[in-house]
């Protein structure tokens, strides 16, 4: 799976399934709309926080650490840093 922070669509809506829209429907449900509220704006800011949080992940991996039990009997364990797929969906 790609960590996708999405990107404004031709309509002005955001990547369906992307974190961006994730967030805004997070910030929809604690702050609605107003009456006459361009929802641009917040779509604009919620783009911004996962392209933030999708390009901070992938900066800064070697701080994720897996971890895996051995299974062949030794007991002991296997650590490394996992790959993180990231989609930055350009800069519309």
């Amino acid at each position: 799976m790609t960590l996708r922070s999405g990107k404004l669509e031709l309509d002005n809506s955001l990547t369906v399934g992307s974190m961006s829209a994730t967030i805004e429907r997070a910030l929809a449900d604690l702050v609605p709309l107003g009456a006459n509220e361009d929802p641009l704006g917040r779509r604009k800011l919620a783009l911004a926080i996962a392209r933030g949080v999708v390009e901070h992940i992938r900066d800064n991996i070697a701080s994720f650490h897996t971890t895996v039990p051995d299974t062949g009997g030794g007991g002991g364990t296997h650590e490394q840093s996992p790959t993180v797929d990231v989609d930055l969906g350009g800069w519309s």
